[in-house]
């Protein structure tokens, strides 16, 4: 039958392949000795200064994996090293014979930068993770987050990225026109704005009713020329303006 004359001639195919395979590896094993442990991201066009950091000190943990044969290096040894790093969001790591290792990297994206008190940078992540700190040049335009609890207590970082996400693009109350916000167990959260020297008390829920109302209030303190006042939004239905630093 035609079938497995064709299949006979598959399997010597496979056979000869194999067998020179074999005999590649029998007289020159060096060929299947790990020579190199590349670290990528999943989308390599869009590599951040944070996954060149990532990769930085990844680099020569992985140093000794080098000349050992191929299957002397278990892949979960290899995660369980990237995943220790606390800027990594997802990994996954891949055998490409005869001789390469390739480990795909996907880093956390910063939404704030957390100063403490020791004016250190930490990014903080979108899942409110602390990233280990970086220079004060390296924090890009990151929106700065202050307040010593806010180091400790993931729930507070989760809170704070839920007052920026409510926070609009456009208009008076702007997420570029941000350049800290504050907690204190006090009063909540302060937002202070860039322009004009406004501050915006926001307690610590129920953003999303309460940004409306401070964008009319904004509006109307701009079209009067009025600067420099201290916005309460606390309360449930409305909101308090008064001179900065009055009682």
């Amino acid at each position: 039958m035609k079938w497995l004359g064709g299949l006979r001639v598959s399997v010597l195919v496979l056979g000869l392949v194999l067998g020179g395979l074999t005999a590649a590896v029998i007289y020159n094993p060096q060929w299947i000795k790990v020579e190199a442990v590349v670290i990528e991201m999943p989308d390599s066009s869009h590599e951040d200064l944070l996954f060149q950091r990532i990769r930085s000190s990844l680099a020569p943990q992985f140093q000794h994996y080098a000349g050992l044969f191929f299957w002397q290096v278990p892949l979960s040894s290899v995660l369980e090293t990237v995943s220790r790093d606390k800027r990594v969001r997802k990994a996954s790591v891949y055998r490409e014979f005869p001789n390469r290792l390739r480990v795909e990297i996907e880093p956390h994206t910063p939404v704030l930068a957390y100063l403490s008190n020791d004016n250190r940078f930490y990014p903080v992540a979108k899942d409110a993770t602390l990233l280990p700190a970086i220079k004060a040049g390296e924090i890009s335009d990151l929106p700065i987050i202050r307040g010593e609890e806010l180091k400790d207590e993931q729930h507070l970082r989760e809170i704070a990225i839920e007052l920026f996400d409510a926070i609009p693009t456009e208009g008076s109350l702007r997420k570029n026109s941000i350049s800290e916000i504050l907690y204190s167990r006090k009063e909540g959260f302060k937002i202070f704005l860039e322009q004009g020297g406004g501050e915006i008390k926001m307690g610590d829920a129920d953003f999303s009713p309460k940004i409306p109302r401070v964008e009319k209030v904004l509006n109307y303190l701009e079209s009067q020329g009025v600067k420099g006042r201290v916005i309460d939004a606390r309360f449930s239905k409305k909101v308090v303006v008064r001179v900065r630093n009055s009682p």
